[in-house]
């Protein structure tokens, strides 16, 4: 289903989705998701767009690679492009996967046409407003705590038959309570959870998956570490978007993100949470345009 896998020059695996053709538009997926989250904009396949999610190391088909801090996992996406031969492309990033987009736009300006991204923490992100569970604190900075959560995580998903399986167990549960009543509306489309399941169950596709969903947490809980001044010039290249009823990364992120990142565009959506990205793929379309 456009899934490839490249070797790294240190010999690791790097799995990726291509799909639609047109102008070449890097996808990062959420935390705990992978290249397959990139189905659900596939209504971008009639927009004159061609994306290319990429599975973070330790995600689906992607070799664990230990990362210190949000750049190191932009010598992969370089080396994937000039495989690909693309000199410059647009970004779009979801939720945690934007941290990441953010990060290779601030480094790379000069490889990037445009770039969005929605729902996206900022750093340090405050753990205790993540998915509206005070307790998801505890979960990102004990690492032993976090480890059982998130090998607990796994084995629901990869038990569920599916998605309906899934949104049965705890965790299942939980999520749905970290959702907008907006977002459930997404969740009450079988069509739609069964992608975001399916992504979700290709995350832990390895053991990895695990220490790579811990590890971006730990990430998102240090500062920022870029160069913001180097990115001032092409400012005006980045869109923010913003739900302004996300449970899962509340609203005032965004508005740190822009006030970091001088002169980009903020838009707030009322009444959306945190999967307004799909309530508004055509004008999106547009802006990576």
């Amino acid at each position: 289903m456009g899934s490839h896998v490249l070797t790294l020059p240190d010999g690791r695996q790097l799995g990726y989705f291509v799909a639609g053709k047109g102008v070449p538009v890097i996808y990062f997926h959420g935390t705990a998701s992978s290249r397959i989250e990139a189905l659900l904009l596939k209504r971008f396949s009639t927009q004159n767009l061609k994306i290319i999610a990429i599975d973070r190391p330790g995600y689906g088909l992607s070799t664990y690679k230990p990362r210190k801090n949000i750049q190191d996992f932009n010598c992969d996406l370089n080396f994937l492009a000039d495989h690909l031969g693309i000199t410059q492309f647009s970004v779009l990033g979801w939720s945690g996967g934007g941290t990441f987009a953010l990060a290779y736009m601030a480094c790379f300006p000069q490889r990037i046409n445009h770039g969005v991204v929605v729902g996206t923490p900022d750093l340090p992100f405050d753990a205790s407003t993540a998915h509206d569970m005070p307790l998801a604190k505890y979960m990102m900075k004990l690492p032993v705590l976090g480890a059982l959560a998130m090998k607990n995580m796994r084995r629901q998903i990869l038990k569920a038959d599916c998605s309906e399986d899934f949104l049965r167990s705890s965790t299942g549960r939980q999520m749905l309570h970290g959702c907008s009543s907006r977002d459930l509306v997404f969740f009450s489309n079988p069509n739609w959870i069964e992608l975001m399941y399916q992504s979700m169950a290709e995350a832990f596709r390895q053991n990895d998956g695990v220490r790579a969903v811990l590890e971006e947490h730990r990430l998102f809980l240090k500062t920022w570490n870029l160069p913001f001044k180097a990115f001032k010039g092409i400012g005006n290249k980045l869109w923010i978007w913003h739900g302004v009823e996300d449970k899962t990364c509340p609203v005032d992120n965004a508005y740190r993100i822009a006030r970091k990142f001088e002169g980009t565009g903020l838009e707030v959506f009322p009444r959306q949470g945190h999967c307004v990205m799909f309530d508004n793929l055509d004008r999106l379309a547009e802006l990576l345009i």
